[in-house]
């Protein structure tokens, strides 16, 4: 399996977001505020692109093949095969190629936590990343089981990453609100049982925290 975006995602953790972090905490109160929510949502864009890259590198792992083929759905003729060849002159080019595109269409549309789930998928099936609360929200360390505090952020690492996701999309697509938007309160509801309050902050710890949290993701996927 095909791990080096995940190795990549830690590099750039350790040597983008931490000393950005470092740099942040110097700032005065009114100057930082720009500036953290920036970091926060480089960090979560660049998780969401480690996810998508990673998934597109094992496209030939067999669960990704047979999420490929619910997209595959369509005979193939001996003149559409002959104009796929003559593309390319490595067959096993042409196959990776229509198995990203599959995936692209049935993956990497998916929700950020659907995303994640199947990732885990692939690297480590046996690892329970959706219902079981085990994310430490404090500090974003991930442990067997954790008891779970309130309702208003999910414990679970798909859930937690969802919220995580959810506060960005706050952040880029909110128009300066500071409300999660509606379709992100909807789903943390429907998959997580979730009910987020009603308003959102991002502050430095918000990226320390989701850092520490995305690095013990990676550390659990290349186990």
């Amino acid at each position: 399996m095909e791990t080096n975006r995940l190795s990549d995602f830690l590099k750039f953790i350790q040597k983008e977001i931490l000393p950005a972090t470092e740099d942040i905490g110097t700032l005065a109160d009114a100057n930082r505020k720009h500036v953290q929510k920036l970091v926060y949502t480089n960090l979560i864009d660049r998780f969401d692109s480690m996810i998508d890259g990673a998934i597109l590198d094992n496209c030939r792992e067999p669960f990704l093949v047979q999420e490929a083929a619910k997209r595959l759905t369509q005979p193939i003729t001996e003149s559409d095969l002959l104009q796929l060849l003559m593309q390319s002159n490595n067959i096993q080019d042409v196959v990776d190629t229509k198995l990203k595109d599959a995936l692209r269409e049935v993956v990497l549309r998916k929700r950020h936590s659907r995303k994640l789930s199947k990732l885990f998928k692939v690297l480590q099936p046996d690892q329970e990343c959706w219902n079981i609360p085990r994310v430490n929200v404090s500090v974003g360390a991930i442990i067997d089981r954790i008891k779970p505090y309130h309702k208003t952020i999910p414990y679970s690492i798909c859930g937690y990453a969802d919220w995580l996701y959810s506060r960005r999309n706050s952040v880029v697509h909110g128009a300066g609100t500071t409300k999660f938007l509606d379709k992100d309160i909807v789903q943390l509801k429907k998959l997580f049982k979730c009910k987020p309050a009603k308003t959102i902050r991002i502050q430095l710890s918000s990226v320390k925290t989701a850092a520490a949290f995305y690095k013990s993701v990676v550390e659990l996927l290349v186990l």
